[in-house]
C-alpha cells in the first residue's frame, strides 16, 4: 500500500463521518488520498451487529472515497492506552505514512472517544521511535488535528463543506441501522431521533455561519499554526 496523504481515526465505526466527513471528502475531491482507522467493531452497539457495522463502514468508506479502511479490533467500550493497543495503533501509521492525521477531540461524554483520542496520539508519537519494534521502519506524521465529538471547542480553523454537505449525509446515513428510526427489529436510541438529526446539522450551520458560508466542519490544532505567506490565508471578518 503507499502512502496515503490523510489518516482519520475514529472509536467506533461512524464517528469519522460524524466529525469530519465532508472535509475528508472535500480533501479527496482536491486529489488527496485517504485512510480511515476504526478502533472498535461496534459490538456493544444497542442496534446492529458486527457484521451489519462492517458492511456499512465499507459503504461509508466508499462514499467518503478511501482508498483503505482499517479496524484496530480493540474492546468496544473499554478502549484504554495499553501497550499492545499502542503497537496496533503504530502499526496503521507506519504502514500508510499519513502527511496528516485526524483524531476525534480529547473531551467527550463517551469514555471511548476520549480514550481514542489519548490513545491514537500516544500511538502516533510511539510510532516515530526507532526503538519501539513494530517490525516496520519509523515514522511519525507531521501534523494532527482534532475533529468535532460530543463536546464543542473554538476551533483554529472551519473548513467550508457546503458543496460536500448533502454526500456527508449519505456516508453518516449509511449506517441504517445506527441512524435510520424504520428498522423496528432494534428500540429507538438518541441516534435515530429527529431532534439528533437537526443536531448534527445545526451544529454544521453554526460552524458555516462562523465564516459566512452554509455549512464548516472545524478543527483544532496544539501548538502555533505556522504561516508562510499571510495574503493566502482567508479570513472570516463578520
Amino acid at each position: 500500500m503507499p502512502d496515503v496523504d490523510i489518516m482519520a481515526f475514529g472509536a467506533h465505526p461512524d464517528d469519522i463521518e460524524i466529525g469530519c466527513g465532508g472535509t475528508l471528502i472535500k480533501l479527496r475531491e482536491r486529489g488527496y488520498s485517504i485512510a480511515l482507522v476504526d478502533m472498535v467493531r461496534g459490538e456493544m452497539a444497542t442496534r446492529g451487529t458486527v457484521e451489519t457495522r462492517r458492511a456499512e463502514s465499507a459503504e461509508a468508506a466508499r462514499i467518503l472515497g478511501a482508498v483503505a479502511r482499517e479496524n484496530l479490533e480493540l474492546e468496544d467500550g473499554n478502549i484504554h492506552t495499553s501497550q499492545e493497543a499502542k503497537h496496533r495503533v503504530a502499526r496503521v501509521v507506519r504502514q500508510y505514512r499519513p502527511k496528516m492525521v485526524l483524531l476525534p477531540y480529547y473531551h467527550d461524554r463517551h469514555p471511548d472517544h476520549y480514550h481514542a483520542s489519548q490513545l491514537a496520539y500516544e500511538g502516533i508519537f510511539m510510532a516515530g521511535l526507532v526503538n519501539f519494534d513494530t517490525g516496520q521502519e519509523n515514522y511519525r506524521p507531521p501534523r494532527i488535528l482534532y475533529y468535532v465529538g460530543w463536546y464543542e471547542f473554538e476551533p483554529t480553523f472551519i473548513v467550508d463543506i457546503s458543496e460536500q454537505f448533502e454526500r456527508k449525509m449519505e456516508a453518516i446515513y449509511a449506517y441504517s441501522t445506527q441512524f435510520k428510526p424504520d428498522d423496528n427489529f432494534y428500540q429507538q436510541t438518541r441516534l435515530t431521533s429527529r431532534e439528533y438529526n437537526w443536531g448534527l446539522r445545526a451544529r454544521m450551520g453554526y460552524y458555516g455561519s462562523l465564516i459566512g458560508v452554509q455549512y464548516g466542519e472545524g478543527f483544532l490544532i496544539r501548538g502555533r499554526l505556522a504561516v508562510d505567506d499571510p495574503m493566502q490565508v482567508s479570513f472570516a471578518t463578520f
